[in-house]
């Protein structure tokens, strides 16, 4: 689509970038507007041209919309969706266009409606009121594969990364790693085509070469003419002095500056007095008719049909970016357009497919419900600090209340919120919040390095949610239909067929998944969780710490009688938090696995009296140990307990260390029990900070 080779021209200055990273530091943390996304407009006719792609199924053209529309969802995009109006061209690339809309148009306007996206109608050319809105700050980006949207003013293009397109199949992208994550995508700027040295190119001029090269208006263009030529002639400014005559030159005036112009355009191509097109070329300037350039595809890029006359009245450009995704409503239309509209299988798949992009949205909404609050509190009203009020209990920030996901996220009015959510959000404490726990945290290639946390995720407010939606239009056949494909369909978006997974019995719907979404979001939201989370990794780093300051002055020290077992000081570190194992689909379960003890051998019963702390023989700094001796004292408390203080005091620093490997196996009980071991004889010390600090963390009550 557009003119051909001119992303050729402009591909040295585009940038790679990560989508997420895209919709997350340019949308929700630069929050343009106080919109909390970014903001992306989106040509509807060049998606129904994808979507001829899908070949599975039951509507597999808006199955293939559905999936698309998942994946703009699962990032702080801001959809707006445009589609061609009556106003627009009758012949574009030498076909007479049809008045009628596409078939696809209701079906799709339903799916984008259902999602929460915004979608308008142009007055003619799609691409060309996005390029409007997007030069008057309506928009921050268009998504698309057509470069005409530049030669109609636009900013900025974010480009179709479908490998369905032979210059994508062509130019690869890749991340720091160098792999090929298919989040990828190259971003263009109007600045940065100006400036790289290679490109220099401006509106004019990139009109111009779509006059020279041929495009939807006119395909031949001007004989001869290649891209190099065009691109020349164009840094020579002669783009742009046609584009302000159009622009600016009553019409009965232009044919005189046109004659003016075609004249300018011969001589620069016999001399190459500017240096521009790299040879001289006379037989080109030859070829130049005297009717060049059209003046009604001069015209159709100049001047096209946009809601530019309307003004500021017009609807396209108020747009408040308000919507959130209906749950239900996705689920019905499910049910009504596929043939795996049933509900367990509407549920299975959301599982993997819906989940984490609605709880990335319902983050996204707390924090405009969060910013809403701040502009609430009293001491933000012209800068002048007051006391806040309180009535009745301690009012709290809002987080993500099961009672603003049902006012923002269903139409069907499930646990109609009573109270005000920006104002309260204690209504979760009787049910389980949508975010349990943070488990850990990554930079990973696929988003440019951003800080992402796993979450852990409880999904039984999304699933009731979904469940409303569904009417019961369809009846399961039982074996009939193959639901394994969960996530494998996301990748149908470009028409290619997802990879299956093996069988393996589904997870319960309301168990607990974990996901990876961006830290900011979920600091501004819940900042709880947060500080919990980091508390637990500067725990774990002390312990490291303590551990490689003890191992260096274990082997400095001299020792009589204690054997060193080999690789001890590189075993792993114990980690204070749980498990990331868990299966493939994310799934966990509701609470966590208990390591199981395991009897100790001979050769570990050896090590433990090793470590001297529950035996009565002598310490590693005082000579032999008797190992019978210490595994008798491990079924008598009182020895415990004077065998443990004697030899914390003969080695306080391998006790720290002790105390740490124990903290994963013991319970809350045992810890209690040993406070209790600990305390007589830490009393007064100080030489134990990190030890009681530990103890005191984990089992909460003071030992002194």
């Amino acid at each position: 689509m557009g003119v051909a080779g001119l992303w050729d021209i402009l591909r040295p200055a585009g940038e790679t970038r990560s989508l997420t990273h895209l919709a997350v530091v340019d949308g929700f943390e630069a929050n343009p507007d106080g919109v909390r996304g970014f903001r992306v407009g989106i040509d509807a006719s060049i998606w129904f041209y994808h979507a001829t792609y899908g070949r599975e199924g039951e509507n597999p053209e808006l199955r293939t919309l559905f999936f698309k529309c998942t994946r703009l969802m699962s990032a702080p995009f801001l959809p707006l969706f445009v589609f061609d109006g009556p106003n627009r061209p009758a012949v574009k690339r030498g076909k007479r266009i049809s008045g009628k809309n596409h078939w696809m148009v209701q079906g799709m306007q339903n799916i984008i409606d259902a999602f929460g996206f915004e979608w308008r109608m142009a007055p003619g050319e799609a691409e060309a009121e996005l390029a409007y809105l997007n030069r008057v700050g309506v928009i921050d980006a268009v998504y698309t594969d057509d470069v005409d949207t530049f030669l109609f003013g636009a900013k900025m293009i974010v480009r179709n990364p479908s490998i369905t397109l032979s210059g994508n199949r062509a130019h690869s992208l890749k991340n720091s790693a160098g792999r090929e994550d298919g989040n990828h995508v190259a971003t263009y700027t109007s600045e940065n085509l100006l400036k790289h040295p290679s490109v220099q190119l401006t509106q004019g001029g990139l009109i111009l070469i779509g006059i020279l090269r041929g495009g939807d208006y006119h395909q031949a263009g001007l004989t001869g003419c290649g891209a190099t030529t065009a691109h020349g002639l164009a840094k020579c400014g002669f783009g742009d002095t046609l584009l302000h005559a159009a622009r600016t030159l009553p019409r009965e005036e232009f044919p005189e500056f046109l004659d003016t112009w075609r004249n300018n355009l011969r001589t620069e191509l016999r001399t190459n007095s500017q240096g521009h097109i790299g040879r001289k070329n006379p037989s080109l300037a030859k070829s130049i008719p005297d009717d060049f350039p059209n003046m009604e595809v001069l015209l159709s890029y100049t001047n096209p049909v946009t809601t530019e006359a309307k003004g500021s009245k017009s609807k396209n450009l108020i747009i408040n970016w308000e919507k959130e995704p209906d749950l239900g409503k996705i689920a019905e239309l499910c049910e009504l357009y596929f043939e795996w509209g049933v509900k367990e299988i509407i549920i299975k798949r959301f599982r993997t497919v819906l989940w984490p992009a609605a709880v990335l949205r319902i983050l996204r909404r707390g924090a405009l419900v969060k910013d809403k609050y701040a502009d609430k509190l009293p001491n933000s009203h012209n800068g002048i600090p007051v006391t806040p009020r309180k009535s009745g209990r301690e009012r709290r920030m809002p987080g993500t209340p099961s009672s603003m996901i049902a006012k923002h996220f269903s139409s069907m009015h499930l646990n109609t919120p009573r109270r005000d959510p920006a104002l309260d959000s204690d209504d979760d404490e009787d049910g389980e919040q949508l975010i349990v726990k943070i488990h850990s945290s990554r930079e990973h290639a696929s988003t440019d390095g951003i800080l992402e946390y796993r979450l852990e995720v409880s999904p039984s407010q999304l699933v009731r949610l979904c469940e409303a939606g569904v009417k019961g239009l369809r009846k399961e056949v039982i074996n009939g239909l193959d639901d394994t494909d969960d996530e494998g369909d996301d990748d149908d978006e470009d028409g290619g067929k997802g990879s299956k997974r093996g069988k393996k019995p589904p997870p319960d719907p309301q168990s607990h998944l974990r996901i990876w979404l961006p830290a900011c979001m979920v600091r501004i939201v819940e900042p709880e969780l947060v500080d919990e989370f980091e508390g637990v990794q500067e725990m774990r780093k002390a312990k490291k710490t303590a551990k490689g300051t003890s191992a260096v002055r274990g082997r400095k020290a001299k020792t009589a009688g204690a054997v060193v077992t080999k690789g001890r000081n590189s075993r792993k570190p114990h980690s204070l938090v749980e498990s990331e194992e868990q299966d493939s689909d994310g799934s966990i379960s509701p609470t966590p696995k208990k390591p199981t003890l395991k009897k100790p051998s001979k050769t570990a019963s050896h090590r433990e009296v090793q470590e001297g702390f529950f035996t009565t023989g002598k310490s590693s700094s005082g000579g032999k140990m008797q190992t019978k001796a210490g595994l008798n004292a491990r079924k008598d408390p009182s020895c415990q307990q004077q065998a443990f203080s004697r030899n914390v005091r003969a080695n306080p620093n391998k006790a720290s260390n002790f105390i740490v490997d124990r903290m994963r196996y013991r319970s809350l009980g045992s810890f209690r029990r040993l406070s209790r071991y600990l305390s007589p004889t830490i009393q007064g010390k100080e030489h134990l900070p990190l030890t009681k600090a530990i103890i005191l963390s984990a089992v909460g009550t003071d030992l002194c």
